[in-house]
């Protein structure tokens, strides 16, 4: 069983490199010679988009992508784990297999698909992935038809990860699982507002009474984990508008987990919420995610407070990191500033003759039968 590692308040773990670094490790352990160098958005995470110069060539990859590499340094907690990087890219290479968009990696010169590199005095794990082109969901114009379709994309993607076996994704433990909110407590102090703080207690207290003592009755498998608008990528739609557009496939895989399904949900429909500030996205996110998986009463019940999680550990690690790392872009990208209120509609949310911004069920039945 993996060793159980988890975040510490102070700790500093996201690679400190600049892209003079980045080119040495590309040049070194693929054969790359680096014609255009990008960072793109990570948590605590370094991924850098690379173009190879097609002047220089390379025997070391035969099959050259056309869009270019994802070069991917992972943080020094998760790097500690070397199962749990191989689980992640055996479960690319599965969903690949199985017709899934999603990056594919490479191996690197000796013939691995990782390795564990040091930098800036820390031990950090390298590895490469196939560049996946695309637009990202967050930004192209959102629409029921859209959040329906990233339901039913996340019901196929999970009833696929129900085949997926790996050992090292046992034991592994991470800050941003949702099973890990109630080790909020120890982070809760960077909420200096006493209402926001007052709402976060609350939903966390929630969770621990409401969630934990039930997830052993929970159904569980892989599942990717964070699902949201910067891992989401869609393509313009046959035959639609210039305004319309489907799910394509997915990125990022650094959260994958043994979790319970549900929680896949509940953090797919949390981000589409945050993304169109409106309650009622989640439900048709279910729709079009029930047309796929049935999702159990019991398990709808916890929905409320799975999504108010999510809030939460969002707010709070993003007001966390923003306080430990003020230039991290994927904190200023990320669109939290409607996060709030949008936490507050949920949980002050009560039957009316209006309905309930809470009744994703319902929400979902009326847009199936509209459909």
């Amino acid at each position: 069983m993996s060793e159980t590692r988890c975040l510490e308040p102070g700790a500093v773990i996201r690679p400190q490199i600049d892209h003079d670094g980045v080119r040495a490790l590309a040049e070194r352990l693929y054969g790359i010679s680096v014609l255009e160098l990008t960072e793109l958005n990570g948590y605590d995470d370094k991924n850098y988009r690379i173009t190879e110069d097609p002047n220089v060539k390379n025997p070391l990859i035969t099959a050259h992508c056309p869009d270019g590499y994802v070069l991917k340094i992972l943080n020094s907690m998760d790097s500690q784990n070397a199962p749990y990087v191989d689980a992640q890219n055996e479960l690319m290479n599965f969903l690949n297999a199985r017709s899934v968009v999603c990056p594919k990696p490479i191996r690197n010169v000796f013939g691995h698909l990782h390795s564990l590199e040091t930098i800036g005095g820390k031990k950090h794990v390298v590895r490469l992935l196939e560049y996946v082109s695309g637009d990202l969901l967050k930004d192209v114009p959102r629409s029921e038809q859209l959040f329906y379709q990233l339901g039913e994309f996340v019901a196929n993607l999970d009833n696929k990860l129900q085949n997926f076996n790996h050992s090292g994704l046992e034991g592994h433990e991470h800050m941003w699982m949702l099973s890990m909110v109630p080790h909020l407590d120890k982070f809760k102090y960077v909420i200096k507002d006493p209402e926001r703080l007052d709402l976060a207690e609350e939903v966390i207290e929630e969770f621990k009474y409401a969630v934990v003592p039930r997830m052993e009755e929970l159904e569980k498998g892989a599942i990717h984990g964070d699902v949201n608008e910067m891992n989401v990528l869609v393509a313009p739609k046959p035959g639609g508008s210039k305004s319309e557009y489907m799910i394509r496939g997915i990125i990022d895989f650094g959260d994958v987990q043994y979790s319970c399904m549900v929680f896949e949900l509940a953090i797919a429909m949390t981000y589409m919420m945050l993304l169109s500030g409106d309650p009622q996205a989640g439900g048709y996110v279910l729709a079009g995610y029930s047309v796929t998986r049935r999702l159990p009463d019991h398990e709808y019940r916890l929905l409320k407070t799975l999504v108010s999680a999510r809030l939460v550990q969002s707010l709070v690690l993003g007001a966390y990191t923003a306080e430990q790392d003020p230039g991290n872009k994927y904190v200023l990208s990320t669109e939290r500033a409607n996060g709030w209120e949008l936490l507050r509609k949920i949980r002050k949310s009560r039957p009316t003759e209006h309905g309930d911004v809470t009744d994703w069920k319902t929400i979902a039945t009326d847009y199936l039968t509209r459909s």
